[in-house]
């Protein structure tokens, strides 16, 4: 242990319980006489500072006579404490609270992995609905709001996309029900009506009733005025009618409503095999559904095939 003299009383005192006042070293009685009161406002500011002897553990406190210690924190420490400061087991509160701090992770994360499922199956349900997969897109959607059954607006969707698989499945009844319970629960961006009109349209078809038909695809074009699809069915129902009556003012009405819908379409292939079967059907006053057609005319149809 070191010891060092008070500058002021001259006595020995352990360098621990000596402090330095600016340039002077003083003991700790010293040290209060030395120092500016604390209602003092005037008193200039002093530079304190506790002094460490070196040889003394500062937390053990054990006398190491005249060897050093070595720092750790800038306090110097006996190998003893050092081997515990720096290889401390932890308390074990800290270990029962990280046990408990992992369960509660593994908990939530399990507890609230439905809602990490919907949101993957919703942003693959709108890609494979952008890129026209329409039965892809349903089954997904289906899929987050069976995970999140308590979202209505996820479940009013997934219907709707439903109904849109539906409709391109040709499956015209199933689909005019799926839509028709999403029409005043979707915005009109969604153009509920107008897919629920191409639906009735379908089943008007299916069911042999072309004046329904008609009605349908004139929905169809009210609903959408700018795309080909509404002219080309109202072409296709004046077809049907010019099939089954003979009447050549439907075969006239079909062909001016496949002229301004070939204007709307613009070289669209979409609307080349519609066109391609009314002309079938007005040729061969034959009414025969899409797979039909295709089965007989895998490579499309022209009046030279039929002849």
């Amino acid at each position: 242990m070191r010891q060092c003299q008070c500058e002021q009383c001259a006595g020995q005192f352990p360098m621990n319980d000596t402090l330095r006042v600016g340039e002077r070293i003083l003991c700790d009685a010293c040290c209060e006489q030395a120092l500016p009161q604390s209602d003092d406002a005037g008193a200039p500011e002093v530079d304190l500072e506790r002094q460490i002897d070196p040889t003394v553990c500062a937390n053990c406190g054990k006398d190491h006579g005249a060897e050093e210690l070595a720092l750790l924190a800038e306090l110097p420490v006996c190998p003893t404490c050092k081997d515990f400061f720096q290889n401390r087991p932890f308390p074990a509160w800290i270990k029962i609270a990280l046990v408990a701090v992992i369960v509660l992770v593994a908990v939530s994360l399990v507890w609230n992995l439905r809602f990490f499922r919907a949101y993957g199956a919703l942003r693959r349900s709108w890609t494979c609905f952008a890129e026209g997969q329409a039965e892809a897109a349903a089954t997904y959607m289906a899929s987050a709001a069976d995970n999140v059954p308590e979202c209505g607006d996820i479940r009013v969707i997934s219907v709707y996309m439903e109904g849109v698989a539906l409709l391109y499945q040709d499956r015209y009844a199933e689909a005019a029900d799926k839509l028709s319970w999403c029409q005043d629960r979707l915005p009109a961006d969604y153009d509920v009506g107008g897919l629920l009109a191409q639906a009735q349209a379908g089943v008007a078809f299916d069911n042999e009733d072309y004046d329904g038909f008609l009605a349908a695809a004139r929905m169809v074009d009210q609903k959408s005025p700018d795309s080909y699809m509404g002219k080309a069915m109202m072409a296709s129902a004046w077809a049907c009618k010019f099939a089954q009556t003979g009447e050549g003012g439907c075969r006239d009405y079909a062909l001016e409503c496949l002229k301004q819908a070939e204007d709307l379409a613009q070289g669209d292939p979409g609307f080349a095999e519609y066109e391609n079967r009314i002309l079938h059907r007005l040729h061969s006053r034959e009414i025969i559904r899409r797979d039909e057609y295709y089965q007989r005319f895998p490579e499309g149809w022209s009046p030279q095939k039929e002849d």
